[in-house]
C-alpha cells in the first residue's frame, strides 16, 4: 500500500554507500530437504520420548493410556523424572461464531469445499461415520478410533445428517492423526505457499495439552510448566515460521475447575486467582490459542450477552506477559459424532470444542479468500490477525487474560475480506521490514463513520526455550511496533500488565506480543498516518507481518483515492479523474492526493524550496521542502542517471511533517557516483 509523490533533482555528488544486505526467511518451501531433516529429528524425539515413557511406566506400575470416557490421558515421555501426559481438553457453535451467516448464505455460499483441515487427537477419526462420507481421511495408518477425535472433527466438518451435529464446514476434507507424532506431522503437512493442494493443508486443529499441575483428580508437581515458554512451545514456533501460510488452532485447557478449594494443595482454578494456567503449545506466539465460553445465542439468534466466560477454560497470561488466550469460541455442550457407530452422537464441554469451533469457522475464511482471489491464501499472519480484528470484545475493554480478544465473529472477517477484494486495498496489507527498509508508513483519511482499528500480527521466529516459574524474560525475537500519528498526537497500542492481570488493557510500548492493535474509538475528522517499525536488531534481517485496517475511507470506483476525498473537493465519490489537473499547477489529481495538497488550488503543490551542497567531496548537503501535515517524508538517492529505485539515507527515513530540512554531512565515506537525490512523501 507504498504511495509515492517524489520531489527529484538532479546533482552530482562523490559519496560513499555501505552495502546492507538482508538475509531471506528459510521457508520450507523454498528449502525441501530442511523441511524433511526437521521432520525426521522430530520422529525421533517422538520415538525416544515414548520408550522413555514406557520403562517409566513399567518401573511405576502404571498403565500408558487411561480413557473414563470422558477424558484421555495417555503418557508421552518423562522430563526431569516428571511424566509427560497428553491429555484431552473435552448446532448453538455456528451461530455463536456467525459461521452460519457465510455457511450456505448468499453473497458467500461457503461450505468449505476444497479445503484441508488437519485433526491430531488421542485417536483416529471414525471416518465411517455418515456425517463424513468419503471427506474423512486417516492419514499416519492409525486403525484404533477414538470418540474425541471423532466428536472434534465433527464439530469441525460433520454433513449436517443429524441437523444439529452440523459442522461449521460440512464440505472440508478432514486429514486424521494420532497426536503421537504431531510436530513431525505438521511439519510435512503444513502448507508454506499459496495454491498448494494434496495433502497440505492451511490450518489443524489440537484439542489436547500436556497435563500440569492437577490432571485426573491427581497433583502433578510441574506447575512451574504454566505460562513457560519451553520447547514445546519454541519448536511449535518454529514449524509455524518456516510455513508462514500454516495456522494450527490449540485449545487453551480445562485447569481453571480442577482440584478443589479444600485440597491441599488447592486446585489450580485457586492458582494465580484462576490466572496464568495455559501451558506449552497453547503458550506459542505464532499458534491461535482458543479459550472457551457459553453459547452466544438466544432463541436462534446470536447474542453476545451470552457469551459468558466458561468456568472451566483456562486463562493466560504468558510468562512474559503475552495475550493468551488468543480469541474464544463456544465450548459448552457441543453435540458432535462419537465412534461408538456410524450413526452415533453425544454432546462435550471444553477447550476441546471451542478449538474446532474456531479451526471449523476459520476454514470458511480460507475458502473464502480462495474463491475470491483465484486460489490464493493468507498469510497465517493474516489469517490470526484478520480473525483477531473483526472478533467481538468480550469481558474487560479491549484485550484480556481471559477472553483473549474477544469472540470469533466469521462474518465480519469475510465481510472485510469482501471489502478487500472489492476495491478497499487498505483493508489488508503483506509486507516486509528489511535491514534497509526498517520502517514502514501508510496514509490514510478517516472514513467519518467509523472507530479506526488497525491490528498488526507478525510470524516471529522461535525463541530460546525458558525454565524455571514465572521466568517474566521476552519471548518475542523481532519486536516490530505499530503506530498511528495525526497532528502531532500519537495513538499507541494496546498492552497488558502481568502482574495485574486482572486490571483493564492500557495503551503504550507493547515489546512482549507478536500481535498490536491500535483503537481510536472517536477519531477526529483529517488523515492519519501508520508506522511500522522496529526496535533492537532484526533477526534474520528481515520480518514478513500483516496489517488489517478498518475506519478508512472506502474506494468505490476503485481509482486509489478515497471516496471521502473525492466527496470533499469533488461532490462525490466517484466524480474526480485522476489524471486530470483541476487547477493546473502540474500536479494531477491523484498526487495532489497522496501529497495531501488541495486540487483546486494552483498555489497548493508539494515541492522542494531549495537545496544546498558543498563543493567539498562527500558534501553536506542540504535539502527544504514544503510539508504538509499528517505526511511522512524520507530522503533518498540513487547512483543512476536513469530512474532507479532509491537507497533511503538511514538518518532520513519516515521524518515527520514538522521537519522540512534535511542535512547530510558526513554519514558516508568513500567515493560513489550518485546522480539523483530525491524526497519522498510515503502513503
Amino acid at each position: 500500500m507504498r504511495k509515492y509523490v517524489h520531489v527529484t533533482f538532479l546533482i552530482v555528488l562523490f559519496m560513499g554507500s555501505g552495502s546492507i544486505y538482508a538475509q531471506e526467511i528459510a521457508e520450507f518451501n523454498e528449502n525441501p530437504s530442511d523441511r524433511a531433516l526437521f521432520c525426521d529429528q522430530l520422529t525421533q524425539q517422538a520415538e525416544d520420548g515414548r520408550k522413555e515413557a514406557m520403562v517409566w511406566a513399567k518401573a511405576q506400575g502404571l498403565p500408558m493410556r487411561v480413557d473414563d470416557g470422558r477424558q484421555l490421558m495417555e503418557l508421552m515421555g518423562v522430563q526431569n523424572g516428571v511424566p509427560v501426559y497428553y491429555i484431552t481438553h473435552n448446532h448453538n457453535a455456528a451461530i455463536s461464531t456467525s459461521a452460519d451467516k457465510v455457511r450456505n448464505t448468499a453473497p458467500y455460499n461457503l461450505n468449505g469445499a476444497g479445503v484441508n483441515v488437519g485433526v491430531w487427537d488421542g485417536g483416529a477419526v471414525r471416518t465411517s461415520h455418515q456425517e463424513f462420507g468419503t471427506r474423512a481421511t486417516v492419514k499416519d495408518g492409525t486403525s484404533a478410533t477414538h470418540y474425541h477425535a471423532t466428536h472434534v472433527a465433527g464439530t469441525i466438518g460433520a454433513a449436517g445428517v443429524q441437523s444439529n451435529a452440523k459442522g461449521m464446514v460440512p464440505s472440508a476434507s478432514i486429514h486424521s492423526y494420532y497426536w503421537d507424532n504431531d510436530f513431525a506431522e505438521m511439519t510435512s503437512a503444513a502448507a508454506s505457499a499459496p495454491g498448494q493442494t494434496g495433502n497440505k493443508i492451511y490450518l489443524s486443529n489440537h484439542s489436547y495439552g500436556r497435563g500440569v499441575g492437577w490432571t485426573k483428580g491427581s497433583f502433578i508437581n510441574n506447575r512451574s510448566q504454566f505460562g513457560q515458554y519451553n520447547s514445546e512451545s519454541s519448536t511449535m514456533d518454529q514449524i509455524v515460521y518456516n510455513a508462514q501460510y500454516y495456522l494450527p488452532f490449540w485449545s487453551a485447557g480445562n485447569d481453571r475447575t480442577d482440584g478443589s478449594s479444600g485440597s491441599s494443595p488447592v486446585g489450580d482454578g485457586y492458582y494465580k486467582s484462576g490466572y496464568d494456567i495455559i501451558s506449552h503449545e497453547a503458550i506459542a506466539k505464532n499458534v491461535m490459542t482458543v479459550g472457551a465460553v457459553n453459547d452466544a445465542v438466544s432463541g436462534s439468534s446470536r447474542n453476545l450477552s451470552a457469551a459468558t466466560m466458561a468456568t472451566f477454560s483456562s486463562w493466560g497470561p504468558a510468562d512474559d506477559g503475552r495475550i493468551k488466550p488468543d480469541i474464544v469460541a463456544n465450548g459448552r455442550s457441543l453435540y458432535s459424532p462419537d465412534d461408538t457407530a456410524d450413526t452415533g452422537y453425544r454432546s462435550i464441554s471444553g477447550t476441546s470444542m471451542s478449538s474446532p469451533n474456531a479451526c471449523g469457522s476459520a476454514a470458511l475464511l480460507v475458502e473464502y479468500y480462495k474463491e475470491l482471489f483465484s486460489g490464493g491464501a493468507m498469510r497465517a499472519s493474516t489469517l490470526k490477525g484478520l480473525i483477531i480484528h473483526t472478533a467481538d470484545d468480550r469481558g474487560r475493554p479491549g484485550p484480556d487474560y481471559e477472553y483473549g480478544w474477544g469472540l470469533m465473529d466469521t462474518k465480519a472477517a469475510s465481510d472485510l475480506l469482501q471489502e478487500y477484494a472489492g476495491g478497499a486495498l487498505s483493508r489488508i496489507t503483506e509486507e516486509t521490514l528489511t535491514v534497509a527498509e526498517p520502517s514502514d508508513s501508510y496514509s490514510f483519511q478517516w472514513n467519518g463513520t467509523e472507530p479506526i482499528r488497525v491490528t498488526l500480527c507478525w510470524t516471529d521466529p522461535a525463541g530460546s526455550s525458558t525454565s524455571g516459574d514465572d521466568n517474566r524474560t521476552a519471548n518475542l525475537v523481532n519486536d516490530l511496533d505499530l503506530k498511528i500519528m495525526r497532528a502531532g498526537v500519537t495513538y499507541s497500542p494496546y498492552k497488558l500488565s502481568y502482574s495485574s492481570p486482572s486490571s483493564n488493557a492500557t495503551t503504550g510500548d507493547n515489546d512482549v506480543d507478536n500481535v498490536e492493535q491500535v483503537y481510536i474509538a472517536a477519531p477526529v475528522a483529517g488523515f492519519y498516518t501508520i508506522t511500522v517499525d522496529f526496535e533492537g536488531s532484526l533477526t534474520g534481517g528481515n520480518q514478513r507481518y500483516s496489517l488489517i485496517i478498518t475506519g478508512d475511507s472506502g474506494d468505490a470506483d476503485l481509482d486509489n483515492i478515497p471516496d471521502s476525498w473525492e466527496t470533499i473537493y469533488f461532490g462525490g465519490a466517484t466524480n474526480a479523474v485522476p489524471t486530470a489537473d483541476l487547477d493546473n499547477d502540474g500536479s494531477d489529481n491523484y498526487s495532489e492526493y497522496v501529497a495531501g495538497t488541495l486540487p483546486n488550488n494552483a498555489g497548493s503543490v508539494f515541492k522542494m524550496t531549495s537545496y544546498s551542497l558543498s563543493s567539498a567531496a562527500g558534501g553536506p548537503v542540504v535539502l527544504n521542502w514544503s510539508t504538509m501535515p499528517g505526511r511522512v517524508y524520507s530522503v533518498g538517492y540513487t547512483p543512476n542517471l536513469q530512474y532507479t529505485d532509491f537507497t533511503v539515507f538511514p538518518d532520513a527515513i519516515d521524518l515527520p511533517h514538522t521537519q522540512n530540512t534535511y542535512t547530510d554531512a558526513s554519514e558516508h565515506s568513500g567515493v560513489l557516483h550518485f546522480y539523483r537525490v530525491d524526497v519522498k512523501l510515503e502513503q
